[in-house]
């Protein structure tokens, strides 16, 4: 595995956990507010890898803002949650997977790319 393979399979799982906290929220869970911080692992990641190592490609802009709509998306279904909509939060996940497919091609898309690129040197 090389470091670009070893770099997006650690925002991939980063962004899996994402996920999976959202919905421990919307279950009951406790609210994990430093992971959903600007400070929080995966914004961690963009700073000191995405930003740094692969600011050319041209999908880090679209990785990048689709992650913030996944953020603005959460905190919106904890709102609902929290002032009792639970129902509608639950119905919230469902654009969560959208944006979270999304996120899940553009990582896919630049893998590819990169490992093409590796291929041929």
């Amino acid at each position: 595995m090389n470091s670009a393979q070893v770099d997006f399979q650690q925002v991939r799982i980063k962004h899996i956990l994402f996920k999976s906290k959202v919905r421990s929220v919307l279950y009951g869970g406790v609210l994990d507010t430093a992971f959903f911080s600007e400070a929080g692992p995966i914004n961690q990641w963009f700073s000191k890898v995405g930003r740094v190592k692969y600011a050319q490609e041209p999908e880090l802009f679209s990785l990048h803002k689709t992650h913030n709509e996944l953020m603005a998306n959460a905190q919106r279904l904890f709102s609902l949650y929290r002032s009792g909509s639970i129902d509608q939060a639950h119905q919230g996940m469902k654009d969560i997977e959208k944006l979270s497919d999304k996120f899940q091609g553009l990582l896919t898309q630049i893998e590819k790319r990169l490992s093409v690129r590796a291929d041929v040197y």
